[in-house]
């Protein structure tokens, strides 16, 4: 069975060329781009990579290749990650990861944001699938609970605190803030939702990726579509 992560990977190859500042996300797509680089790309040792995640960095730094932080930047070339869900104006919600703060730092620093995703990740419209996952300062956590369930005392269906696997209480973002999901049981209108979260004193960033992404590359059994971001519902 063709494995479509790979298949989208492989496609984001051809936008390399040499010299060029990439950023990368997390994730096993993009697990999949760095071990492709590292292995098929005869240029590798001109490209430097920086990432917002731990892990990548690590992932970047096994496979050989020239990791630099993030904060001497101001521009990159191409930033590519994965998400959870995107719809077809590319509009995306990236939660599991719970690094999107420093993701869409990145994705406003590079000249394309480009998104690698197989079939199962596309719908029409974002759903209620995933839920919104907001960094939080927290000495605000429970002033911002109490925002969101009055600001959204319809839609909202739970607000979870995400928890450490590894040691009692809160897991911390890279920031060392708290990480909360937001379950809607009905998604509010992705362009108020934007606004108004971040509106909330205490919330750092959340996981919706409103207008950020520029390409989509979207491997399904038919191949790979190039999707170029459609913003008529500005």
């Amino acid at each position: 069975m063709t494995n479509l992560k790979q298949e989208a990977a492989k496609a984001a190859l051809q936008l390399l060329e040499p010299d060029q500042l990439i950023g990368l996300g997390v994730g096993s797509t993009i697990a999949y781009f760095i071990e492709l680089i590292a292995s098929s790309i005869s240029f590798k040792s001109s490209l430097k990579f920086t990432s917002p995640s731990l892990e990548t960095k690590m992932l970047l730094q096994q496979h050989g290749l020239i990791c630099i932080d993030n904060s001497t930047l101001a521009t990159l070339d191409y930033y590519f990650d994965s998400c959870d869900q995107v719809d077809m104006h590319l509009n995306a919600f990236k939660s599991g990861g719970g690094v999107h703060t420093g993701e869409k730092i990145m994705a406003n620093m590079a000249q394309q944001f480009i998104l690698l995703v197989d079939g199962s990740k596309m719908v029409e419209q974002l759903t209620t699938k995933h839920p919104l996952c907001v960094e939080i300062i927290p000495e605000a956590w429970l002033s911002v609970l109490k925002e969101l369930k009055s600001n959204y005392s319809t839609a909202i269906a739970e607000v979870v605190l995400r928890k450490s696997e590894q040691k009692s209480g809160p897991l911390l973002s890279e920031r060392g803030n708290f990480l909360a999901d937001i379950y809607f049981s009905k998604l509010p209108d992705i362009l108020e939702l934007n606004k108004q979260i971040k509106l909330i004193t205490g919330v750092v960033e959340h996981s919706l990726f409103y207008q950020l992404c520029s390409v989509c590359l979207l491997a399904t059994k038919d191949g790979i579509t190039h999707l170029t971001a459609n913003r008529a519902e500005k």
